[in-house]
């Protein structure tokens, strides 16, 4: 069964890994049995059942414990008792950010039940990590303490996304910008398109490429200026982002946003709204650009600019691979490490002044 899973144990040591299979399975259950909100409700659940379970096989001679955010709970408590470092991993923004800027998919009782689990996880947490600086300003708002929240950027496998063999040069065609990932209202497809419809209005030529899954009815009265590539796989996407100039994401909510990191590695520059966490990898002018969410008007001006200026666009490759190369996995786990040792040492530092103070 551990093999069949999808999630890779990354040639872990085969006696340090335990599985446990209650989570995974209620989760694909749900997913298949249930509607989304449903699901989400099961989903949450499996996830304290899980924390359960790991709270209940916690070794005592630990220096910490690092938990992913929903499954912490039982873990942190059990950590506690034993003076344990606690280290929450937060994948994404504080809820309270969350929920200002989209409506969740369960019920709002269990929704209220999630975030009221979420803000325990929270105040057990000695320390909390977040995937950007954006996302750890949403914590700092949410009322966590300045020096418990660190942000320590996503990594990137970048060993497919490299530039092309020659070097991208302005031409005759249209600037072509390429969105990847889910073209729904999280990504900003709808602000997206309305820039395009605008540009399309003014005779600006241009031409935007999705790549990924979609919500079909944001698409249904789409300007020819759209071309939809479907779902890509790995060696396919590389090459649409090798015919491409500019990526854009303009995402109300976004924690980081690794295929910046992605597209950038193979040159491209990134056009990212300000909810975008990578738009801590673009520097304004030299290898991106970054808009302001949920503003049509702003991201269109700004196509509008990439448009009118081919080689200008071209001329940053260099820029956007330098840049990404600062956000691959090995890069993370330096800094990572880094963290966590402080946070061991700052938690063990309190403990010996805590026993001689006694």
């Amino acid at each position: 069964m551990a093999r069949w899973s999808p999630q890779p144990t990354l040639q872990l040591p085969k006696g340090l890994i335990r599985h446990c299979y209650v989570e995974p399975l209620v989760r694909r259950v749900a997913d298949a049995l249930c509607g989304p909100p449903k699901a989400a409700v099961w989903q949450h659940r499996a996830m304290a059942w899980f924390d359960r379970w790991c709270a209940g096989q916690l070794p005592e001679d630990l220096d910490a414990v690092v938990c992913y955010e929903n499954a912490a709970l039982h873990t942190f408590r059990a950590a506690k008792d034993n003076d344990i470092a606690t280290i929450l991993d937060a994948a994404s923004f504080h809820h309270q950010w969350q929920d200002a800027v989209y409506e969740p998919v369960e019920p709002p009782d269990a929704h209220a039940q999630i975030n009221a689990h979420k803000d325990r996880e929270i105040a057990l947490a000695d320390h909390v990590l977040t995937v950007s600086e954006l996302a750890r300003d949403s914590y700092v708002k949410g009322g966590v303490p300045d020096d418990k929240v660190t942000a320590v950027p996503m990594g990137a496998d970048l060993s497919d996304f490299s530039p092309p063999e020659s070097r991208r040069m302005s031409s005759e065609e249209p600037v072509t910008f390429l969105f990847v990932g889910h073209a729904g209202r999280r990504k900003g497809t709808d602000t997206l398109l309305s820039a395009t419809e605008a540009l399309a209005k003014d005779g600006v030529p241009h031409r935007i490429q999705f790549a990924g899954d979609a919500d079909e009815a944001l698409f249904a009265d789409a300007p020819p200026t759209v071309e939809r590539l479907g779902y890509l796989g790995r060696t396919d996407l590389v090459e649409a982002m090798h015919r491409a100039d500019v990526l854009v994401l303009p995402s109300r909510h976004d924690s980081f946003g690794r295929v910046v990191v992605e597209a950038m590695a193979t040159g491209l520059p990134a056009l990212v709204s300000a909810n975008v966490g990578s738009k801590e990898v673009i520097t304004d002018g030299e290898n991106g650009w970054e808009v302001p969410a949920e503003d049509p008007k702003a991201l269109a001006e700004q196509m509008r600019w990439c448009a009118e200026h081919p080689e200008h666009v071209a001329g940053m490759q260099e820029a956007a691979v330098a840049a990404a190369q600062e956000y691959t996995w090995s890069a993370y786990r330096e800094r990572v490490v880094d963290v966590l040792t402080s946070v061991i040492e700052e938690k063990s530092l309190h403990s010996d002044t805590s026993r001689a103070s006694l």
